[in-house]
């Protein structure tokens, strides 16, 4: 039986296209609420830019990959990444001026812009940073990182840096630099033990490649149709695209609704 459900936003909760969810998928949020269902979000994004979710009321939020957790207002745990790394990391993107989004626990910072952060950005809806630069923040800590690099520049600039980190992709221009031992899998494990709910008692749902560690994780996990073949090999059930409310046939697939 389910109890807990694990949503990923870009991709799988709200559409590219839109930018929202689809009142499909919204009355399967509610109608698995009716059913005393704990919901809950993981997600790349911090709770600060998760503007497109409709007002719905989640029951928590696993956000940057699992580094940052909140479970009914409040937050739970919060693991920010090594401060050499994240030195080293602002000293990269500032020298090179490559445009990298800063996290901490309550600011979202960056360096600078170009017209394709700007265009991607508008594509996934993303609330403008501020413009603030990255120096303010190399002595404190900071929970993630999201830089434009692809996956060349990625191995040869960034790889190199990171003792204690690690790198999830879910787009090929950008990747989000995390501590290590960090994942939504691990984050959905610290969520359900509060509630005493088992693992197999878990349905995930996502698109991109910082998905596949809950997908592997939960008791059910659900690749959305618009997902990497990659993504996809690693679930229990591939189901329709996020544009054809992919969720919502899935909760019926699997009888939970």
């Amino acid at each position: 039986m389910i109890k807990a459900i694990f949503f990923d936003i870009d991709g799988t909760l709200v559409s590219f296209r839109t930018h929202e969810i689809s009142k499909t998928v919204l009355d399967a949020l509610y109608a698995l609420r009716e059913k005393d269902i704990r919901l809950f979000i993981a997600s790349g994004r911090h709770l600060l830019i998760m503007d497109n979710l409709s007002d719905f009321p989640f029951d928590g939020y696993v956000c940057m990959n699992g580094s940052l957790i909140y479970d009914r207002g409040e937050v739970i745990y919060s693991h920010p990444l090594d401060r050499e790394d994240a030195a080293a990391v602002i000293d990269l993107a500032e020298t090179g001026q490559i445009p990298c989004v800063l996290f901490s626990e309550k600011n979202v910072a960056m360096n600078c812009r170009t017209e394709r952060t700007e265009q991607l950005f508008r594509m996934i809806r993303l609330p403008e940073p501020e413009y603030t630069g990255l120096m303010p923040y190399k002595s404190g800590p900071v929970c993630q990182f999201t830089i434009f690099l692809d996956k060349a520049q990625e191995s040869s600039l960034l790889t190199p840096v990171l003792k204690h980190s690690v790198t999830t992709r879910w787009h090929p221009e950008f990747t989000d630099i995390v501590p290590q031992n960090i994942s939504k899998a691990e984050g959905i494990a610290r969520v359900i033990a509060g509630y005493g709910i088992r693992q197999d008692e878990v349905m995930a749902f996502g698109d991109g490649g910082n998905d596949i560690e809950m997908i592997e994780y939960a008791g059910i996990g659900v690749a959305m149709g618009n997902a990497l073949p990659d993504v996809q090999k690693h679930a229990d059930y591939v189901t329709s695209t996020v544009d054809e409310d992919g969720v919502a046939a899935a909760l019926r697939h699997f009888g939970v609704l």
